[in-house]
């Protein structure tokens, strides 16, 4: 009688492997995100999970509209390590691209219910907290403001000596980041105000803590947006706020109009240059830093882009070709890490396929965020799709002028974005 209960049991392994992919996923992530060729030894687990889930669920991974543009980007980022100047300095943005798709597999495979969307959903904004918290740790502060630098003061540098980071982080894409959480924070706390005043009408219970978790977690990931003092992102929370304006309705549009006309004015006044100065940023340690030397950086990408437009020269070849082959007024000696351009960065990386598939995540997402937004009348699920849709649109203006560049670190960011994106389109069809 044993050996029937043993090949049940047998029988369950591959479901119980598949049911711990998500876990398994984030125990390997420390190795992905500081990688080397060892540790990278940490994905031969991947295949056995996913045949794992093949054999309980169907499917290597889950099937999503964004399938066929991931493994394409996860193609060309492939395809980089063989046209990088130095395979093991690209290998880093590699591992974190690779665990990005991993992880947004592993999420989507997971958010099926309503309950998981919302643990799904408390996560990321968790994360968000976690990003700001670390970020007013360790920070490599830049001093513009008298009083913003008396802030500073008092913050402790807890965070220092990371590989890639030893100074510090740089403000900026760390602002550029934060920028996929706030609107998103800032949506869910009005509906869940709303809700708290229409249940304390009926005599319910209000949930006011739950309100003060979120007034608080606003306030820390405001506060640490605030201190980094990036232009740049300033300029994407802008355009979201004019985006909302022109979505919400008929007034607001009038709004919107009325603003748009005054920033023509103002914008023909200054002139263009001026103008274009107030949204870029002065990077930190030796990157662009006015609008002279960041147009030039912007050609000399497009350059470069020309003479490897397919393949792209690798993922952070960038960073070692450019001071060479592409020199700038900047000077050679300066560490130069992207083209301070989204696009042009993804192009430069990975080559204008990548671009392409690049750009397909970033168009299906925006769909499924549409479509949730017009077809649910769960108020959540549309703040949750206003939010997440909002915090995109100000990341990729971000882009525009700054970048954080496919495979940093903070990326994985993105990806859960998306993976949240996916989940909240599935889970707001089913109900």
């Amino acid at each position: 009688m044993r050996y029937p209960i043993l090949g049940l049991q047998m029988k369950r392994v591959p479901q119980l492997i598949a049911a711990a992919e998500l876990p398994i996923i984030l125990a390997i992530s420390p190795a992905l995100l500081f990688p080397t060729p060892r540790r990278l030894l940490v994905l031969l687990v991947v295949p056995v999970v996913w045949a794992c889930a093949r054999r309980a669920n169907g499917t290597l991974v889950p099937r999503t509209a964004m399938n066929l543009a991931v493994w394409l980007l996860l193609a060309t980022v492939g395809v980089s390590l063989f046209t990088t100047v130095d395979v093991l300095f690209s290998l880093n943005k590699v591992a974190s691209v690779v665990l990005g798709a991993l992880l947004f597999w592993a999420i989507t495979r997971w958010m099926t219910t309503s309950d998981q969307l919302r643990y799904g959903t408390t996560a990321f904004l968790l994360a968000g907290a976690g990003l700001a918290l670390v970020a007013l740790l360790g920070t490599d502060w830049k001093s513009r403001s008298a009083t913003v630098d008396a802030v500073i003061a008092v913050l402790p540098e807890a965070i220092r000596g990371l590989p890639g980071a030893e100074k510090g982080f740089n403000p900026n894409p760390v602002a550029g980041c934060l920028l996929l959480f706030i609107p998103l924070q800032v949506a869910l706390l009005v509906v869940g105000s709303r809700r708290a005043l229409v249940t304390t009408s009926n005599g319910r219970n209000p949930g006011a803590w739950l309100i003060a978790i979120q007034v608080m977690s606003l306030i820390l990931t405001a506060s640490a947006f605030v201190l980094m003092q990036s232009r740049g992102a300033w300029a994407g929370l802008s355009v979201t706020a004019a985006a909302f304006l022109c979505w919400h309705g008929r007034r607001t549009r009038m709004l919107a109009l009325v603003g748009a006309m005054a920033v023509v004015v103002v914008a023909s006044t200054l002139g263009p240059e001026k103008v274009l100065s107030l949204a870029v940023n002065p990077s930190a340690r030796g990157m662009a830093g006015g609008v002279a030397e960041r147009i030039e950086l912007w050609s000399n990408a497009l350059t470069a882009i020309q003479d490897v437009p397919l393949t792209g020269m690798g993922m952070n070849a960038f960073r070692r070709v450019m001071p060479v082959i592409y020199p700038t007024v900047l000077g050679t000696s300066l560490d130069t890490a992207h083209a301070h351009n989204q696009l042009l960065q993804t192009a430069l990386d990975v080559g204008l396929a990548g671009l392409v598939a690049y750009l397909s995540v970033w168009l299906s997402a925006a769909a499924l965020l549409v479509r949730v937004y017009r077809r649910t009348g769960n108020a959540v699920y549309r703040a949750t799709a206003g939010g997440l849709g909002a915090g995109l649109i100000a990341h990729f203006a971000f882009g525009a002028t700054d970048a954080v560049a496919l495979g940093t670190k903070a990326g994985v960011l993105f990806w859960l974005t998306l993976a949240l994106a996916v989940g909240l389109d599935r889970v707001s069809l089913r109900d």
